[in-house]
C-alpha cells in the first residue's frame, strides 16, 4: 500500500463516515464498506486496529483504521496502519478543519437536546454545514448557545430551585475523589470562589457528563497511542529474537556460544518489553474497572433522585459505565496478549541459556 493511495482512500472513507454516521462519536461499522478479506479477525494486528476504528476520538483516525480493516490487502494493511498509518492519520487529524469537526461531534454526543437544546441545535447545524460554519461554532457559536441555554434554565422555576447543601457537598465529593481528572476539574470549577447556585446547576445539567466524556476520550487517546507502539515494537523484537536463535542453532561449534548469548539477550529484551506492556495494560484495566464501578454508583444514586435533571444523569451514567466496561475487557485482553509474549520470550531465553 503506498502512502498516497492510503491517504486518499482514508480521506474518502472519512468523508463517508462524516456524512453517513454524523453524530456517532464512536465511529460505528460503515455498512457501505464492502467485503473484507476472510479471516482478517484472526490477525494479531486486528484487535488494536479495530479498537481504534471503533473508539478513537478523531474521525480521520477512525476512518484510516476502518480503511485498513476493509482493505483487500488484508493483514498487510493492518500492519501498515500500526507501523505508520496511525501516526500519519493523527497528524492529519490535527489540521484545523478536522479538529473542528471532532469538536462538533463531541458536543452533539455530550450536550443533549433535552437539557441543552440551543447548544445541541447549533452543533447539529454546524455538523451539517461547511468548514466555515464549524469554525464559527467552535470560535463563538458554542459559547453563545451555551449562555442562552444557561439563561433559559435559570428562567425556568423547575430548574431554578435552590441548591441544597447536600447537592453542593456531592459536587465537593466529586472534586476530591472522582476517578476522572476532568470531572474533578469541572467540579472544582463549579465550586470556585464566588460561584453561585447557577454554577452548580450548570455542572449537574451539562458540565458533569461533558467532563466525563472528555475523561474517556483522553484515556482512549493515551492507551491507543501506547497500544499501537507496543504492537509496532514487540512483534519485531520477537522476530529478531527468533532469527537470532535460528542463527545460534545453525552456528558452528566455535561461534555457537557467542551466538547463543546474542539470542539470549534478544529474548531478554523482548521479555522486558512484553512485561512492560503487560503491566501497563493491567494498570489500565484496574483504572477502567474502578471507573465502571463508580458509574454504577452514580446510576444507583440517580435512580433514587426525583429532580428531572437526574434522569439525564442516569442515562449518561449508564453510557459511561458501559463504555468503561468495554475498555476493561479490551485492556484485559491486551494484558493477556503481552503475558503470552512474555512467556514466549522467557522460553526462548531459557533455551539459549541452557546448555544443550
Amino acid at each position: 500500500m503506498t502512502k498516497v493511495t492510503a491517504v486518499c482512500r482514508a480521506l474518502v472513507i472519512g468523508l463517508a463516515i462524516t456524512l453517513s454516521l454524523s453524530g456517532n462519536a464512536s465511529g460505528g461499522v460503515p455498512a457501505w464498506a464492502g467485503p473484507r478479506v476472510t479471516g482478517i479477525e484472526e490477525s494479531p494486528w486486528y484487535p488494536i486496529v479495530r479498537q481504534v476504528a471503533l473508539y478513537h476520538g478523531e474521525t480521520l483516525v477512525r476512518a484510516s483504521a476502518w480503511q485498513a480493516i476493509w482493505s483487500e490487502e488484508g493483514e498487510t494493511a493492518l500492519q501498515w496502519f500500526v507501523l505508520s498509518g496511525f501516526r500519519e492519520a493523527r497528524e492529519r487529524a490535527q489540521q484545523n478543519s478536522a479538529r473542528n469537526r471532532d469538536f462538533v461531534q463531541r458536543v452533539l454526543a455530550t450536550y443533549t437536546a433535552a437539557y441543552s437544546p440551543r447548544v445541541h441545535a447549533a452543533a447539529k447545524q454546524a455538523s451539517q454545514g461547511s468548514d466555515a460554519d464549524r469554525d464559527r461554532f467552535v470560535r463563538t457559536g458554542f459559547a453563545e448557545a451555551k449562555a442562552l441555554d444557561t439563561a433559559a434554565r435559570e428562567a425556568d422555576e423547575q430548574h431554578r430551585q435552590v441548591i441544597a447543601q447536600a447537592e453542593r457537598e456531592y459536587v465537593r465529593l466529586l472534586a476530591e475523589s472522582d476517578p476522572g481528572e476532568q470531572v474533578r476539574l469541572a467540579a472544582l470549577h463549579a465550586l470556585r470562589p464566588g460561584s453561585t447556585d447557577t454554577d452548580i446547576r450548570e455542572f449537574y445539567a451539562t458540565g458533569w457528563m461533558a467532563a466525563a466524556a472528555l475523561d474517556v476520550e483522553i484515556f482512549r487517546l493515551r492507551t491507543q497511542d501506547a497500544g499501537i507502539r507496543y504492537h509496532a515494537v514487540i512483534p519485531r523484537l520477537v522476530a529478531d529474537a527468533e532469527a537470532a536463535e535460528m542463527e545460534a542453532r545453525n552456528a558452528g561449534e566455535a561461534a555457537a556460544e557467542q551466538a547463543r548469548m546474542v539470542a539470549a539477550r534478544a529474548w531478554a529484551t523482548t521479555r522486558e518489553k512484553a512485561e512492560e506492556a503487560r503491566q501497563a495494560w493491567e494498570a489500565e484495566r484496574q483504572l477502567c474497572l474502578e471507573q465502571a464501578r463508580y458509574w454504577q454508583t452514580v446510576k444507583d444514586r440517580a435512580a433514587a433522585e426525583t429532580d428531572p435533571v437526574w434522569a439525564a444523569i442516569a442515562s449518561g451514567a449508564e453510557k459511561q459505565r458501559g463504555g468503561w466496561t468495554t475498555e476493561t475487557a479490551f485492556a484485559g485482553d491486551e494484558a493477556t496478549r503481552w503475558q503470552g509474549a512474555r512467556e514466549q520470550a522467557q522460553q526462548g531465553y531459557d533455551r539459549m541459556t541452557t546448555r544443550p
